[in-house]
């Protein structure tokens, strides 16, 4: 059983949006278009790749929301990872600050 934190609706609400606009920038990406909320990281994986690794990334981060404690801790270090690593893989800077700051309101709690 994993920590309970007193703002967990607001940390869950903030993790699936930041999902559905992770699955959002990753799909107009695929398809082409410009979007501002993706940045290159330089990794050389692919467009393919990058988004199959990125919507892997993504159907976590809904899963850790919406399941918490079945596939990953609820857990503001593993919301801290999970906003990184979407970054990384091509999901965007938006869903990356949405996921990061629900991992700072459950760090601020731990505090």
């Amino acid at each position: 059983m994993g920590k309970h934190y007193k703002n967990e609706q607001i940390m869950k609400f903030l993790t699936i949006i930041g999902a559905l606009v992770g699955l959002a920038t990753l799909i107009l990406r695929l398809a082409g278009l410009p979007n501002y909320g993706y940045v290159d990281p330089f990794l050389g994986l692919g467009l393919v790749l990058d988004f199959i690794v990125g919507l892997v990334i993504v159907v976590l981060t809904f899963l850790v929301a919406l399941k918490p404690d079945r596939p990953l801790p609820f857990h503001w270090l593993v919301l801290f990872i999970l906003g990184i690593l979407l970054v990384i893989f091509g999901a965007g800077i938006w869903a990356c600050v949405l996921v990061i700051i629900a991992a700072l309101i459950g760090l601020i709690e731990d505090l």
